[in-house]
């Protein structure tokens, strides 16, 4: 643990490059705004200290403004950029164009807005012309029976392709005619 006079020599010296790091996470408002990679930041910061700690056995005062530490904390920030970036790209697909819920929370609490009745032809609206039978029909399934679609978001092709009684090699080309229709990671 650091005491306030350590947290506020920690933030004189990297509080910056903080913010520019946060600057550089980009991507995904949903997943990383800029306060949460801010609070990130300060909290992988905060275990550096603990980590360099523990690393050298020595208390904050002896290793403050040492090289070493001073690297150690960099790469300890750079690196959660890295894998918060990572993730960001990583979800992309699942992601993108959405809107953040706190901002235009009123539209989903919104009682004139019945989205029941919502069909797959609505989803594809002015694209549905563009898509073949089997193409819709294997939309249909998927929205109908949603186990075919794994947890990590990926459709189940062996299991679609046996429920709609078709070769999976088909399942799998038409899913890729579907995905680059509508830009999606399927």
């Amino acid at each position: 643990m650091i005491t306030n006079e350590q947290w506020e020599l920690i933030d004189e010296k990297y509080g910056k490059l903080l913010i520019k790091i946060c600057g550089n996470i980009s991507g995904d408002n949903a997943i990383a705004n800029f306060d949460d990679n801010l609070q990130d930041l300060r909290m992988a910061a905060l275990e550096a200290v603990v980590g360099f700690q523990k690393k050298e056995g020595k208390p904050f005062d002896s290793f403050w403004g040492t090289i070493g530490f001073n690297k150690y904390m960099k790469t300890c920030l750079w690196n959660l950029k890295n894998k918060k970036g990572a993730r960001i790209t990583k979800r992309y697909g699942l992601t993108k164009n959405t809107v953040d819920i706190t901002q235009y929370g009123e539209v989903l609490l919104a009682d004139d807005h019945d989205t029941s009745s919502f069909t797959v032809d609505d989803f594809l609206g002015e694209k549905a012309n563009s898509f073949s039978d089997f193409e819709k029909d294997i939309i249909k399934t998927v929205d109908h029976e949603p186990h075919h679609v794994k947890p990590n978001g990926k459709i189940n092709v062996k299991r679609l392709s046996e429920t709609m009684d078709v070769p999976a090699s088909k399942v799998r080309r038409v899913l890729g005619k579907i995905q680059n229709k509508l830009n999606l990671e399927l």
